[in-house]
């Protein structure tokens, strides 16, 4: 509910319904409106002499509120691909509470020491470790040397290298997606995260279950890219569609943005739906 108010009343929900897609709306309902009107009047149930000239501004006032009933703030969009059998969901939710397998975006040193210092609190994954591995740190960081021991490469890996760390009765996929520069901050490129989405699909494909997948929008956070969370989000949706028509590897995949990002950054789901509609289709 709080997301709902603070979605109408911001300057970008606005924004959005006044936009061009927005207008088309509007002129839409309104053209059902009149498409009505005069099928009453054809049928001398309700003929024009009846309603005065104001009837215009009632009309436009009548479809501008229904656009927005129906454009009402939403927390989750579904684009279906019925063609391949697998759905692209993008929900406002936290990323912890996703049923299935959850990717984790790591570093390309598996860095996970969170209590020292090295990797932020805030972060994607001080956060995991704060939820399933709160002062058992080490637990995590064996399990972590444990996996990548088996990998046989030297540090730093490839970015999209990935491992499944399992814990709680699910499956997390640690990807390597950033670098870690000399004073312990993480940077990753438009190349970087292409080449991390790629890695885990791939792992995925040939290691994982078929079960749903949630995905961050990484990158735009700790990653410091400077790109919209609505392209970032469509990279990483088209990223998935060209994997998934070479191979399926899950029915669904699911995008979250933390709620706190959708109210910081003005996040519209009809626009994102509208804007991954022009891309994917």
């Amino acid at each position: 509910m709080k997301y709902f108010f603070s979605s109408i009343s911001s300057m970008a929900y606005w924004r959005y319904i006044f936009s061009f897609d927005g207008l088309k709306s509007i002129f839409a309902i309104y053209g059902l409106l009149w498409l009505l009107i005069s099928t009453l009047d054809f049928f001398k149930i309700y003929t024009r002499d009846e309603y005065s000239y104001y009837a215009f501004f009632i009309f436009i006032a009548i479809s501008i509120i229904l656009s927005i009933i129906l454009r009402r703030p939403i927390k989750s969009i579904s684009i279906p691909f019925p063609e391949y059998d697998f759905n692209i969901d993008v929900r406002i939710a936290d990323l912890f509470g996703m049923g299935g397998a959850t990717m984790i975006s790591s570093n390309t040193i598996f860095e996970a020491d969170v209590a020292g210092g090295k990797i932020a609190v805030d972060s994607l994954q001080g956060q995991f470790t704060a939820k399933y591995y709160t002062g058992n740190q080490n637990g995590l960081i064996n399990s972590i040397n444990e996996k990548i021991n088996k990998i046989g490469l030297t540090p730093p890996y490839p970015m999209g290298t990935t491992i499944p760390i399992h814990t709680h009765g699910k499956t997390f996929y640690f990807t390597a997606m950033a670098t870690m520069g000399e004073n312990g901050n993480a940077s990753s490129t438009l190349t970087d995260i292409k080449n991390a989405l790629n890695g885990l699909w791939g792992y995925v494909r040939e290691k994982g279950e078929l079960q749903e997948l949630a995905v961050p929008v990484i990158g735009t956070g700790r990653g410091r890219l400077q790109t919209t969370r609505k392209k970032m989000i469509a990279l990483i949706a088209e990223s998935f569609v060209k994997a998934s028509i070479e191979g399926k590897f899950t029915d669904k995949l699911v995008i979250t943005i933390r709620p706190e990002d959708a109210e910081n950054f003005g996040i519209n789901l009809y626009d994102i739906k509208d804007h991954l509609m022009h891309v994917l289709k």
